[in-house]
């Protein structure tokens, strides 16, 4: 089940309408319809705060790889996830960055590692390892666009 299917679902047995769920999140009902829809996703300060009002644990909602999948899917387009040759491909990406900039990529995206984590492994500050990865991200979109 996908979390906007999870929001609705547990939104639903809480007897609250999007407006109400809205109201006690402070966003608009419209944000609260994108998430169902999976148009968006909500934040991770946010899926804590949805799971005390829904009553649930906020893994019931939104796993940890549900999100580390959703920063890749907008780097590598649908039609190369059903090619076979997609670890080749992101093997080859992976040969395009330098060798810190590919660890730190590898230890979030491959290991799940939390940033905090890498960024004590690295000796670096949580907000420079963001970058690292952003920038990675931008990079990969654009390697994508070539294959």
């Amino acid at each position: 089940m996908q979390t906007g299917q999870k929001i609705s679902k547990l939104r639903t047995l809480a007897n609250l309408t999007q407006e109400q769920l809205a109201e006690k999140l402070f966003v608009s009902r419209e944000l609260v319809s994108k998430w169902e829809t999976n148009s968006r996703l909500p934040d991770k300060d946010t899926v804590v705060k949805l799971a005390e009002i829904l009553g649930v644990a906020p893994e019931e909602i939104f796993s940890r790889d549900e999100g580390l999948l959703s920063e890749l899917s907008d780097c590598i387009p649908n039609e190369c996830f059903e090619n076979q040759r997609l670890t080749e491909y992101i093997n080859g990406f992976l040969a395009l960055l330098n060798e810190r900039d590919r660890s730190v990529f590898i230890r979030r995206y491959y290991f799940g590692e939390d940033i905090s984590v890498i960024s004590s492994r690295y000796g670096i500050k949580e907000n420079h390892a963001r970058t690292i990865l952003m920038r990675a991200r931008k990079k990969m979109k654009k390697y994508f666009k070539g294959v």
